[in-house]
């Protein structure tokens, strides 16, 4: 099985890394928690007018599908680990 690193998983790895960096320093200091889906969009946005103008991918539409997906799927997946869990009531 041959495993290549391509553009797009370069490029979600970063925005993924840079969105949940992002997170733990200013979560609720800078951005209050109702804004964080705007910060997402922002950072999707800023990604992806760097990947079209260093030419990394050409295709505007593809390169916004990747970084907007990397940017909401981390964001989504740092909720879901940080956020705490409640107790089974049926247990």
């Amino acid at each position: 099985m041959d495993f290549e690193i391509t553009v797009e998983i370069i490029i979600a790895i970063v925005t993924a890394v840079v969105t949940g960096v992002l997170g733990v320093f200013f979560k609720d200091n800078i951005v209050p928690s109702r804004y964080i889906p705007i910060q997402n969009l922002i950072i999707g946005a800023i990604a992806t007018v760097i990947t079209i103008f260093t030419g990394l991918i050409s295709n505007p539409l593809i390169a916004g599908l990747i970084c907007f997906g990397a940017s909401f799927g981390v964001a989504g997946l740092y909720d879901l680990v940080h956020t705490p869990t409640k107790k089974s009531i049926y247990k």
